[in-house]
């Protein structure tokens, strides 16, 4: 069993432009099949519209944005899940007044390699 208490890891700034800590996945423990990190997007801020070559879930911990994946866009807050598809764009606009706090699960495993930033 690995416990990991989120306190204790570092974070990074991730190629989408947020603040992240990968609590679980391939750079942290070499786990492969799946990865966990925490996002944040300070107030007014929004992530760079990428598209990953995995499926990626989003949780919304704490904050409020506007969610875009493809052509779609929708306000999200606490306790909503979206799913982003593989090779869907997004991104993530903090519209609220605190800062924007974001669980990613991605499987497989977040990779920098298969994340791809795209154009406008």
């Amino acid at each position: 069993m690995i416990v990991v208490r989120v306190e204790n890891l570092k974070s990074f700034r991730s190629v989408d432009g947020s603040e992240v800590v990968e609590v679980i996945g391939a750079k942290s423990l070499g786990v492969k099949d799946l990865s966990v990190a925490i996002a944040r997007v300070e107030v007014g801020g929004k992530t760079l519209r990428h598209r990953h070559d995995f499926t990626e879930v989003y949780y919304i911990e704490k904050g409020e944005g506007v969610m875009h994946v493809e052509n779609d866009s929708r306000i999200v807050g606490p306790g909503d899940f979206i799913l982003i598809p593989k090779g869907h764009r997004h991104f993530i606009e903090n519209i609220g007044d605190a800062e924007l706090v974001i669980w990613c699960i991605c499987a497989p495993a977040f990779t920098v390699e298969g994340t791809k930033l795209e154009e406008g």
